[in-house]
């Protein structure tokens, strides 16, 4: 539906006793009928302004003359004219209702239910414009036609005047801050202060200037000052006029601008001109009778003209003006300001002010757009920042989504596996010669081989673990890492805790630096038990393995290291540590001092450029905690070496990597092993993980490897949250949103090319977000945030086409 299908343009002629409606609207269409005059109206009318003039006084309007006579004290002018006017309007209204005119009303009603019904988030209104001729019927209020009341329709619909002859276009309105003339004319017998009031309080938003009669001035001054000012280069948006007028045949309407001293509308027509080539669009005249003045205005060129019809009483024209002007202030267009005025005097002042809310018009050029101030740009662009209900339920559902959890483990589930694809058919996964961890894991081959009772897999057999300990300190490995609770004495067998601590001992002694497991709990560890005398904390290391899943675990910010700290990272620190810090100690033995503490004092007095400064004096970026990157494979992250084979052929040809990797010893996937009876150490293998070796299960100890390898080679990937790019998202969204508004009718082709280059500008954000996840190691969200943008932009392609 474009523009030309929701304006009207409906002629009204009245040719002896015989009314002729003509209705035209879109392309050409049109609708003609032809309707008795009755005679009656002409007589209820009278009627009706006798009883307004004789309620209302002649020395209160603001008009020369006025008809009528004088009120007689005996008659209640009150009860008489709201008689007049019910009586008036019933036969006004039962004449529009007639059948001739039932295709018309019709029209319009259906026009305005299929508008309103395709257009759901707008408050574009039908239009009507209204052309009557003789002036008997332009007098008649037609703003008061219910044309929707009898197809129960709610819809807005415009009823605005327009002249019978318009020979000048409107103009294009000027840019800037609003500015608005104020002419006070002839003040005998009336009172502008409440008129005044309610102008500069638009100062905020406009500038507002005064202009008009003072007592000090001669008429020729005052003619000289108000052309001026009309004139002015600078230009104004409104003209507003208090005063006394009245309607001329010949010259467009007088105006009353001093005592004695009229002007009319076609003396002062030049400087209008003028005014309208600077940019005037609207004049607003708080005087009477005003029907000349309007139609002279609009044919000038005027895009809108506000009058009273009739002879208005100096009361109400203040109560009317003042409501009217509170409307512009709140950025309601010249129509929306109207009606709230006339409602106004309708419901609130309908006792005080009878019929007064019939009398106020708006004659608009068909051409013009009706005038609001502009509202501030903070203001519009927070207005328009409100989201519409399609928006509102994307904006919702993806919000409820960011802030599931399963939802969001899902969508990094997928999103890593994306990565890992694009990474593959990108060739750019890393070449390093050798993975930085060797991770040694008691499979289910290996508890076979060693022939172990199920008594002593759960937990497992510490001598088997001694066994292993062994074959790293054979192989001459360097740094060692076992992920194992040893909290409480092993009874079966009963050895097993001293075959450890033999081990243990000969290891440390042997400089190898060993860590041990430990679990968190009320912010300590719990681990070895020292009782056990499997080890001493002067010369081995513990760190916690507790850790979200798919996540790397960091220290906390708010805990010192030496007293909590976590298992790879203290790992990895150890193995940084002793290639770079010269005359870093040695574990042995013989030690006396705790040796975590005294290892992180020497690291953080360590200031040399280097791995080491680099990861100790990581932090997390906004509290952000990096994710496990699984879409590196796991071949260049760990080597994997089964238990058995450790044991059975500890050679040094066999494993020449080991004395330069970190080692971890680990439980495989075996479900028998675990932290508890149930509890097995694994879990379902990431996307990511299947895509590169199909295996099923991901170990606790594969896990740890991950976060190794991430420590050493300064991988922490940081992943930015739903929430944040959800909002960034709508930034963009309402952004396009505004320009596509801004547009005129959007074609078929044109929308095609907003919708590709919207869905082409999404995909584009994904393939960036993938190469900046390798490149600068952060993880935009995808989904979410591309399905808000598309879910503002598409919708509001689709309303333009319709509008």
């Amino acid at each position: 539906m474009n523009n030309n299908d929701y304006i009207f343009n409906l002629k009204v002629q009245k040719i002896d006793q015989i009314c002729l409606f003509e209705l035209t609207w879109g392309k050409g269409q049109r609708l003609n009928a032809q309707i008795n005059y009755p005679p009656v109206l002409t007589q209820l009318y009278q009627d009706w302004r006798r009883a307004y003039l004789n309620f209302y006084r002649s020395e209160n309007m603001r008009g020369r003359t006025v008809d009528g006579g004088v009120a007689k004290l005996t008659v209640d002018w009150h009860a008489e004219l709201v008689k007049a006017e019910t009586k008036f309007m019933y036969e006004f209204h039962r004449w529009l209702r007639s059948a001739e005119l039932y295709e018309i009303r019709a029209q319009i009603a259906q026009t305005s239910q299929q508008f309103s019904k395709d257009n759901p988030d707008t408050n574009i209104a039908i239009q009507i414009f209204l052309t009557c001729a003789p002036l008997e019927l332009d007098r008649f209020p037609w703003e008061a036609w219910e044309l929707g009341n009898e197809f129960a329709t709610n819809e807005a619909i415009q009823i605005i005047r327009t002249p019978l002859n318009i020979s000048t276009e409107s103009q294009d309105k000027r840019q800037g801050r609003p500015r608005i003339l104020a002419i006070l004319g002839d003040d005998t017998g009336l009172n502008f202060k409440a008129e005044k009031e309610a102008l500069k309080s638009l100062m905020r938003i406009a500038d507002v200037e005064f202009a008009g009669w003072q007592p000090q001035y001669t008429a020729a001054q005052v003619i000289q000052e108000i052309t001026e000012a009309i004139a002015d280069e600078r230009g104004w948006d409104v003209l507003f006029f208090a005063g006394h007028s009245n309607e001329t045949e010949m010259t467009g309407g007088e105006l009353g601008i001093a005592p004695d001293v009229s002007i009319s509308i076609k003396e002062i027509a030049p400087h209008l001109s003028a005014a309208k080539k600077h940019g005037l669009q609207v004049a607003i005249f708080n005087s009477c009778s005003g029907l000349s003045i309007a139609d002279a205005l609009i044919d000038l060129g005027f895009g809108q003209v506000v009058v009273m019809r009739e002879p208005i009483h100096n009361s109400v024209a203040q109560g009317f003006m003042v409501r009217f002007l509170q409307g512009l202030a709140k950025h309601l267009d010249v129509y929306e300001s109207l009606i709230e005025a006339r409602q106004f005097l309708r419901m609130d002042k309908s006792h005080t002010y009878p019929s007064s809310y019939l009398v106020p018009s708006l004659f608009c050029h068909p051409g013009a757009e009706l005038y609001r101030i502009p509202a501030f740009r903070w203001q519009q662009r927070l207005r328009q920042s409100i989201p519409n209900r399609l928006e509102a339920i994307a904006l919702a559902l993806s919000l409820s989504l960011g802030f599931l959890v399963p939802v969001q483990e899902l969508l990094l589930e997928a999103r890593v596996l994306t990565q890992s694809v694009y990474r593959n058919v990108t060739a750019q996964i890393p070449t390093e010669q050798a993975p930085p961890v060797a991770l040694v894991q008691i499979d289910t081959e290996s508890l076979y081989r060693a022939q172990m009772p199920n008594t002593q897999i759960l937990p497992l057999n510490r001598s088997y673990i001694s066994k292993l300990v062994d074959s790293t300190r054979k192989l001459k490995a360097s740094v060692v890492g076992l992920d194992f609770i040893f909290d409480t004495p092993q009874k079966d067998p009963a050895s097993a805790d001293r075959d450890l601590g033999k081990a243990v001992s000969q290891a440390v002694d042997a400089n190898m630096w060993l860590m041990l497991a430990a679990v968190l709990e009320e912010n300590r560890e719990v681990g070895a038990n020292e009782a056990l005398e499997i080890n001493k904390w002067d010369w081995t290391l513990q760190g916690y393995i507790d850790a979200y899943p798919n996540f790397v675990e960091v220290p906390d910010a708010q805990q010192d290291c030496r007293k909590t700290c976590p298992f790879a990272y203290l790992l990895s620190l150890v193995y940084l540590a002793k290639d770079e810090i010269e005359g870093f100690p040695q574990p042995n033995t013989n030690r006396q001092q705790n040796l975590r503490a005294e290892v992180l004092d020497i690291i953080q007095k360590h200031n040399k450029p280097g791995n080491l400064s680099a990861l100790s004096q990581w932090r997390s970026p906004f509290g952000l905690q990096p994710i496990l990157d699984y879409s590196i494979p796991p071949k260049q992250v760990y080597q994997t070496i089964p238990a058995w084979q450790l044991i059975e052929q500890p050679d040094i040809n066999k494993f020449p990597l080991m004395s330069k990797q970190v080692v971890l010893i680990a439980v495989g996937s075996d479900e028998r092993l675990g932290i508890a009876p149930g509890q097995s150490d694994r879990a379902p293998s990431p996307a990511a993980i299947s895509y590169w070796t199909q295996q099923q299960w991901l170990t606790g100890g594969e896990t740890l490897a991950y976060m190794v390898h991430h420590f050493l080679t300064k991988r922490l990937v940081i992943p930015i949250p739903d929430i944040w790019m959800i909002g960034i998202a709508i930034i963009f969204g309402k952004i396009t949103v505004f320009i596509i508004k801004n547009q005129s009718r959007l074609s078929l082709s044109r929308r095609r090319q907003i919708m590709a280059g919207s869905i082409g500008a999404v995909t584009l954000y994904g393939i960036g977000g993938l190469q900046l996840y390798i490149s600068g190691a952060i993880l935009l969200p995808w989904f979410l945030p591309s399905a808000v943008f598309l879910a503002y932009v598409l919708p509001a392609t689709r309303r333009n086409n319709h509008a």
